[in-house]
């Protein structure tokens, strides 16, 4: 029989026979890995796909934004802060300026440049032009701290700085000596992490062995004003095969009892950059990759082009991602980035971005009435399901949106009806009106993607997908 669906025939009758294959909840594999705890399944398939502990449906809210930058004009590596009820954003050196600034009533904007510089005087050891990647915290007795990349003066090394100020908008004045500086290797791309203990951390990015070798990501801690280094640091992270050529732009958060480290791997100025995440329960590792770039330009659609730099940045009640993304290809290195801002939820302790797909294994959901087929070649996770051939055959995912609103769908399937037979699933969120999901004729039966639009409230939802016509195989679901 193979792959083909089985119909069972007894004297011209169709026997179907209802089985409950998954019990525990989905891994979802998210664009990143998002995990989340769910209450477990009935023993067989609910008459509605609305769960006891799933709340009411919330209005449509807002529909599927398309990224759009909230700063059009080059602004890379954002780092924003919140003080009182303003957002401060600062960014790479540009425009005369080594530390730029914006500022905004909400993280969304609208922005504006303020014309200031954060950091008007750089330090004796710094040469201008290369002041990269800032990173600015609020310390305890209400002052604000500044890390900063520089070029140190006769070298060709890049070091971190750091400096004080009274206010977020500055100026900030820096100390004599670089906070941390190797000879021969690169430092950039600081950031600032204070634990719940009060221990404060820097963590950046270090080359490796020789200059320009991918080196990694390291943490090391620091006096309590922040401005010393303290001991040594520790690698937490190093670049994996399957990312582009190297990682850097660490920025690290505490969530559901974890830490969640971001990072970027790539070339900044490639269409290859992109935002990824690990995550550990302690916080000098071992780190956790999740196994697919939470920000990437093929996940945005081409939409948004090498998303990364990213921070993190919360407003007492919700998260948001601030990132850059390439605007204008200007040969070589030379590239212009705007600022992004995209609503983040949490899903049991990992992050999901507003406009970034989502993937959720189909063999992972709860599967009734047909088979979770492994090994099964060109499939994400290596195995699809299979045999949804009649009214009884479904598959329950549990996924996550970080706002309420409009969401895109994006079903990889198979269709093996043959000939140039179509086939249909439908679609249900928490037992929601049916949306039918067309799959096309095809006589190959090749892994092909179909889109449809759905709303999802805030948090968790159960999507369904139920038997309709014909016969199609299910391989993952992404959500964005």
């Amino acid at each position: 029989m193979g792959r083909r669906p089985f119909l069972a025939l007894a004297t011209g009758a169709l026997v179907s026979v209802l089985v409950a294959v998954v019990s525990a909840l989905a891994a979802a594999v998210v664009d990143g890995g998002a995990t989340g705890a769910r209450p477990s399944p009935p023993a067989s398939p609910p008459a509605s796909s609305a769960r006891p502990d799933t709340p009411a449906r919330e209005p449509m809210g807002t529909a599927r934004p398309e990224p759009a930058p909230v700063l059009d004009a080059d602004f890379a590596d954002p780092e924003v802060v919140k003080a009182g009820g303003t957002y401060y954003g600062y960014a790479t050196n540009g425009g005369g300026k080594n530390v730029p600034v914006a500022t905004a009533p909400a993280p969304a904007g609208p922005w504006t440049r303020t014309g200031g510089d954060a950091l008007p005087a750089l330090p004796g050891w710094a040469d201008p032009g290369r002041t990269w990647a800032p990173d600015v915290s609020a310390r305890a007795d209400g002052s604000y701290l500044l890390y900063f990349t520089a070029a140190r003066k006769g070298t060709d090394d890049q070091c971190i700085g750091a400096a004080v100020a009274a206010t977020p908008a500055g100026p900030f004045r820096p100390g004599p000596d670089p906070l941390v500086c190797q000879d021969g290797k690169d430092v950039i791309d600081p950031a600032a992490f204070v634990d719940a203990d009060g221990t404060r951390y820097v963590l950046y990015k270090r080359e490796g062995g020789g200059r320009k070798a991918p080196g990694g990501l390291f943490l090391h801690r620091t006096t309590p004003d922040g401005t010393k280094a303290t001991g040594s640091p520790t690698q937490i992270l190093a670049k994996g095969d399957d990312e582009p050529s190297l990682i850097e732009a660490p920025a690290l958060v505490k969530q559901g009892g974890r830490y969640v480290l971001f990072y970027a791997a790539g070339v900044f100025y490639s269409p290859q950059y992109q935002t990824r995440y690990a995550t550990s329960a302690s916080i000098t590792g071992p780190y956790t990759k999740a196994p697919r770039p939470l920000l990437s330009t093929e996940g945005y659609g081409e939409r948004v082009t090498g998303p990364g730099g990213a921070d993190i940045v919360h407003d007492g009640t919700d998260s948001f991602l601030v990132f850059h993304g390439i605007t204008r290809f200007r040969g070589g290195e030379h590239v212009e980035r705007a600022m992004y801002v995209a609503p983040v939820g949490w899903a049991g302790g990992t992050p999901v971005v507003r406009g970034s797909p989502v993937r959720y294994e189909a063999e992972n959901g709860r599967v009734y009435g047909a088979r979770v087929l492994r090994d099964v070649p060109g499939t994400s996770g290596n195995a699809v399901v299979g045999y949804l051939d009649n009214a009884q055959c479904l598959i329950d995912l549990d996924v996550f949106a970080p706002v309420a609103g409009e969401y895109e769908v994006r079903v990889r399937y198979a269709n093996r009806t043959g000939g140039n037979a179509p086939a249909e699933h439908t679609l249900t969120v928490d037992g929601s009106a049916p949306v039918a999901v067309h799959y096309a004729p095809d006589p190959s039966a090749k892994w092909r993607d179909v889109t449809v639009q759905v709303v999802l409230p805030a948090g968790w939802s159960v999507l369904r997908l139920a038997y309709g016509v014909g016969f199609a195989e299910v391989d993952h679901v992404d959500v964005a």
